[in-house]
């Protein structure tokens, strides 16, 4: 945990479900963490595990039938006479007034895709405007002046004339930097960023990933970092969270969830990285055994178990372990290192 002064957003205990006919999804299953101002926190896990949708509960986006059902999400939003004003986000309407302050304004967000983020029938300029017009105050030509600025300050060229270009008319790296344009445009607190390199190329990625550190550093923003890739979390944040079936099951700064993996499900995450020095005649590329399972049919106890390398019958499969410090700043949910099995 940080120190409250440093927090900026603190997650207690949120679930987001999702009800359908089939029964409910439990996207979100009572995740918890903290974010302190200006830090990078890595969210990593396989798809499906929620990672998404909690990015998506903490701006109250999350998409019908689902609904944020418990917990509670602080913002230590800064006041206009100094200090800060704890919010719960999880308590006001997704359509309210403050909330719509909050979201694009203050908390920004990179989506998976730029295609389907931006409207194909606008352009660039007037969707980034859209947004300055709406969160910074500003007439529609002090707008585009920030718009150019901040179209060029993402690396994009001859920002003059892109700024009038439509979405299909750019390349996946420009979108990208496009949409990083528009989430910053607002001068941000946090930015978060959901798979912000999955689409590009390899030299692109590192071209994305080294301008928003830079990014970061300038604007003096926090930032969550949504990936599966285990190498971009590792080059670019301090504290990763590891997510399962919508669970937190393993919380640590990068160096030690790296140096030190306590999960069996870390574990095996990071033996599934690639490695240069692999024989390609004698060695098989490690992989995780099994699937995520059906979110209708979660499995009774540990979720991780039925995949487990480490799988203890007649425990983890009885008994669900929660999130429990190992040493200062690591935390991990599982019955290896829970006082529940001793006996």
């Amino acid at each position: 945990m940080t120190n409250d002064s440093d927090t900026l957003i603190r997650v207690e205990d949120v679930r987001t479900h999702f009800f359908l006919d089939e029964g409910v999804v439990k996207a979100v299953d009572g995740v918890s963490f903290d974010l302190a101002r200006g830090a990078t926190l890595g969210v990593v896990g396989e798809s499906g595990c929620g990672k998404s949708v909690l990015a998506r509960t903490i701006i109250r986006i999350v998409p019908r039938p689902g609904r944020t059902i418990d917990g509670a999400i602080w913002y230590h939003r800064p006041s206009e006479g100094g200090g800060e004003r704890p919010i719960d986000l999880a308590s006001l309407e997704a359509d309210g007034a403050e909330i719509r302050d909050i979201r694009g304004g203050e908390i920004t967000m990179i989506f998976q895709e730029p295609m389907v983020s931006f409207s194909p029938v606008h352009t660039i300029g007037d969707q980034i405007v859209e947004a300055v017009t709406l969160h910074r105050n500003a007439t529609r030509e002090e707008a585009r002046a920030i718009a150019v600025d901040t179209l060029r300050r993402v690396g994009i060229p001859n920002a003059e004339s892109r700024i009038d270009e439509y979405p299909f008319r750019l390349s996946g790296g420009m979108r990208q930097r496009a949409m990083i344009a528009m989430a910053l445009s607002s001068n941000p607190t946090l930015l978060m960023a959901d798979e912000p390199t999955t689409a590009l190329d390899v030299t692109t990625q590192a071209q994305i990933l080294e301008l928003m550190a830079d990014l970061q550093e300038e604007f003096g923003m926090a930032m969550m970092l949504i990936s599966h890739n285990l190498g971009v979390v590792a080059q670019t944040t301090e504290r990763i969270i590891v997510m399962y079936l919508g669970k937190v099951v393993e919380s640590a700064d990068v160096r030690t969830l790296f140096r030190d993996p306590k999960h069996p499900y870390t574990q095996e995450l990071l033996k599934s990285v690639p490695k240069l020095r692999r024989r390609r005649q004698t060695e098989r590329l490690a992989a995780i055994y099994g699937s995520v399972p059906s979110p209708y049919e979660r499995p009774a106890g540990c979720p991780f178990h039925p995949r487990c390398p480490q799988f203890m019958a007649g425990e983890c499969d009885v008994i669900e372990p929660t999130l429990k410090a190992v040493s200062e700043g690591h935390s991990v949910s599982c019955l290896l290192y829970s006082e529940e099995t001793d006996s």
